[in-house]
């Protein structure tokens, strides 16, 4: 276990703790942007970034996400367009951008498209958009870069590659587009506030998994 690192001890998200599965976690994050149902997935193992699982790995984190979706979706009522298309936008700051090392999908309850902020921000990056969510791991095992990952409302999964992103750099603008930008930086979020949206999305959501 790499020293100090909080999604490697299990101890210090315990109470967040909405589902385990044999090789990952659903938590339930600290700096709740949207009032509850923020989520993340967790890698148990120690790596990087989402690019970097295995094909095994890759494939139970697709059918995680999805149940993760469905069930975002169901209990806060989220409008959805059609069966196959989640109104929930995803991000990942891949490596770059990371205040923990430690691979972490977000989920965020809300339908916003951050596309345009991120080509505006990085005109000189290059940007792919991906025919489907599993198309990371390819992409990353040919190009291993730092990268921001996140989905747009018609679904599409689009990747940033290396480009010079600040810390919180994604939830920074998400929370900006929410009108939620006091609480951007997870580490400076009113704790009692805090505690009442993540534990309310604990107990809302432990039910809706297996």
């Amino acid at each position: 276990m790499p020293e100090n690192c909080i999604f490697c001890d299990r101890s210090q998200f315990e109470e967040r703790l909405v589902h385990e599965y044999a090789d990952f976690y659903v938590i339930a994050t600290l700096g709740q942007i949207t009032d509850g149902g923020y989520v993340l997935l967790v890698p148990k193992k120690h790596i990087s970034c989402m690019g970097a699982l295995d094909t095994g790995q890759t494939l139970d984190a697709l059918a995680i996400t999805k149940q993760t979706c469905r069930a975002l979706t169901h209990e806060y009522k989220l409008k959805q367009v059609r069966d196959t298309l989640w109104p929930i936008t995803l991000f990942e700051h891949g490596v770059v951008g990371q205040t923990v090392q430690h691979a972490h999908l977000h989920f965020i309850p809300a339908t916003i498209d951050i596309t345009g902020r991120i080509r505006n921000d990085f005109p000189v990056a290059e940007i792919d958009e991906l025919e489907f969510a599993g198309e990371l791991w390819h992409s990353y095992k040919e190009r291993p870069e730092p990268y921001l990952y996140w989905t747009r409302p018609d679904g599409k999964a689009m990747v940033c590659w290396n480009p010079p992103a600040p810390k919180q750099y994604l939830r920074s603008i998400t929370a900006e587009l929410l009108g939620r930008s006091e609480r951007a930086n997870w580490r400076m979020m009113d704790p009692k506030l805090d505690r009442e949206l993540w534990s309310e999305t604990v107990q809302r959501l432990k039910p809706c998994f297996p």
